[in-house]
């Protein structure tokens, strides 16, 4: 009896098993054995919305009709049927309608769906498969109606600048053409993945039937690869469905540069020479400014700049600096409109400038003591006390009262811990007495070195007093000038006190005697005397007319016919005009010896010991008398 309970009971075990298994199998069935083809694999025929004719378009337009054929595939033909639904969404939202039925004893079906119309933007298309996980996605973009704006060529971006590095500017372009019948303008945006702008492009005017070149230009930020979602915009709409995509950027980390001092020299001939070297990262090719400061002080300048051009890997340069007056430099080299990795490489060093120590000692000077007109020479030797090499100079004597350069000379390189020795001259030494003197080393980049020393004369030759020009020159131009003087005095006296009558007679006598040098073509002369002063006068013999007097001034006549006689009415005229002249009451006063004369103001000399007196002015012959007061 407990036999059969048991065998029994495995009996019912085992049909138990049986049935989980079989219903653990349909349920497989129903759950996994049919698989949707992914979206990309889709096949869409667009039907024109008007005529209900198929496009044979590769996307949709706004108002077209939509056949769609989706493949399924089933794994287990031993399964049991399963059921599909489809539904499309815009905007977020879903709208379904459309179901069917799976054949479970079928490997492969096609599940077609026809639906429309359809609406200009983006549609996404699901098929799923009912009681079970399995669904895919399709996105279909509807395109505008009418088309105004394609692509011109190949519908793909084009990044301009690549390979990038960060901080590296980069261009997106892609040919845009205008199908429509109007001018419009087009406008390329860039967009992160997650929907934030990279950048706006500027729009672009396109004529009917041509195509332009549409743009925008931005700056990559961030390296690593980062998708670069884009698309063409209109305000007026019309954008094929071809001007959008997704490109993808590889963006590489900022080069770096890197510089370093090699080797510095500084000598007085040559200067500061310095050897740098430049190091750039792997990548693309980079402009870089190369700038030497100097610090004197507390703050740097700027001392030489330039640009320079560099290949990835390593460059040397050279740089002959001269003979800065700098305690240190800096090597800055910063990139020309790119970012670097380190920002601006930077070098410092401290600048020790050669040392040169000079100095002069005089060791004779002969003659000594010196006179004028001497060949005075200077021996001298010049030593360098430093550690570098001179370099060459000059030498010069000069006067330490008036910086009068006496003679100068070329002097040699000298080089560390050595000495020179020389003679100077003085060709002819023109000072009489004791002059100090100093000689002056100078070099480039050096201050001069000076010492000073004196020229001693003979105590005969310095007696006498030393004029700072020539005593000769002075004493001639005394002379000349004091006879120039005399001669305008004479020349003044002549023209002052000349009498019209004398005046022309003299003249006429001078011509005369030029015209006619024989005697029997010279006048006669008679001597009258004047009835005023009783002057002697010489007159021609030819002579008619009035007479003047030199000395008092009168005039009276000379008749031709009787030369002795004089008309005794003009006499006595002429002698009262006199006296009333002699008689008038012209006085003039001073308190010391010069006066002026009452009728022309002239001043004039009286001694005042000898006033009162009666005195006439050579000027305007005025008699007058001269008073003390």
């Amino acid at each position: 009896m407990a036999g059969r309970i048991v065998v029994s009971s495995i009996t019912g075990l085992l049909i138990f098993t049986i049935l989980l298994l079989l219903s653990s199998n349909v349920v497989s069935a129903e759950d996994g054995d049919f698989d949707i083809s992914e979206g990309n694999i889709w096949s869409f025929d667009y039907v024109d919305g008007s005529t209900m004719q198929s496009t044979s378009n590769v996307s949709a337009s706004d108002g077209d009709y939509i056949n769609l054929v989706i493949p399924v595939s089933n794994s287990n033909t031993s399964s049991i049927n399963s059921s599909w639904s489809f539904s499309f969404g815009y905007g977020g939202q879903w709208y379904g309608g459309n179901t069917g039925i799976l054949l479970g004893n079928q490997s492969f079906l096609e599940v077609q769906i026809s639906f429309g119309p359809v609406s200009e933007g983006l549609m996404l298309c699901k098929l799923e498969i009912n009681n079970s996980t399995e669904y895919e996605i399709s996105e279909l973009i509807i395109g505008p109606n009418p088309v105004n704006f394609t692509s011109a060529g190949d519908a793909n971006l084009v990044l301009i600048g690549q390979p990038a590095h960060v901080g590296d500017d980069l261009t997106a372009s892609i040919l845009v053409h205008n199908e429509g019948i109007n001018v419009n303008s087009v406008r390329l945006e860039l967009t992160k993945s997650d929907g934030s702008t990279i950048v706006l492009g500027d729009l672009v005017y396109i004529s009917p039937g041509s195509s332009r070149e549409v743009s925008a230009s931005f700056t990559a930020l961030v390296a690593g690869a980062q998708p670069i979602n884009w698309k063409i915009l209109s305000v007026n709409g019309g954008i094929d469905v071809s001007l959008n995509g997704t490109s993808y950027l590889e963006v590489r980390e900022s080069q770096e540069i890197v510089v370093n001092i090699d080797k510095t020299s500084w000598t007085l001939d040559s200067g500061l020479d310095l050897d740098l070297s430049l190091s750039l990262s792997p990548g693309v090719n980079r402009s870089v400014i190369i700038s030497v400061f100097m610090k004197s002080g507390n703050d740097y300048s700027l001392y030489q700049s330039l640009p320079v051009d560099l290949n990835p890997g390593i460059r040397t340069l050279n740089f002959k600096l001269g003979n800065p007056d700098a305690s240190r430099l800096k090597i800055s080299v910063s990139p020309n409109s790119w970012i670097s990795l380190s920002g601006d490489a930077e070098r410092i060093i401290e600048l020790s400038p050669p040392l040169i120590s000079p100095s002069i000692e005089i060791t004779d000077i002969s003659p000594n003591p010196a006179s004028t007109g001497d060949v005075i020479s200077i021996s001298y030797t010049l030593e360098n006390n430093g550690d570098e090499r001179s370099s060459v100079g000059l030498l010069r004597v000069v006067g330490i009262a008036n910086d009068i350069i006496f003679s100068e000379s070329s002097t040699p390189k000298i080089n560390a811990g050595d000495s020179f020795s020389e003679t100077i001259e003085i060709p002819s030494w023109q000072y009489s007495q004791t002059t100090d003197i100093r000689l002056i080393w100078s070099m480039e980049g050096q201050d001069s070195t000076i010492v000073e020393s004196t020229v001693t004369m003979d105590s005969g030759s310095s007696a006498s007093f030393d004029l700072p020009f020539s005593i000769n020159a002075a004493i001639y131009g005394m002379l000349s000038g004091l006879a120039i003087v005399m001669c305008a005095l004479v020349v003044y006296r002549v023209v002052s006190q000349r009498t019209p009558s004398t005046e022309s007679s003299w003249r006429r006598n001078k011509l005369s005697e030029s015209m006619f040098s024989r005697k029997n073509n010279i006048d006669d002369k008679i001597e009258v005397n004047c009835p005023s002063c009783n002057q002697r006068l010489n007159i021609p013999s030819k002579h008619r007319g009035s007479v003047k007097c030199p000395a008092c001034t009168l005039l009276f006549s000379h008749s031709s016919l009787d030369e002795k006689e004089i008309d005794t009415s003009t006499i006595e005229s002429s002698e009262k005009i006199i006296v009333d002249e002699v008689n008038s009451s012209l006085e003039s006063y001073s308190d010391n010896d010069l006066l002026p004369c009452p009728q022309c103001e002239q001043t004039l000399k009286v001694p005042i010991d000898k006033r009162p007196i009666r005195s006439r002015c050579p000027a305007c012959r005025a008699e007058f008398l001269a008073g003390v007061g």
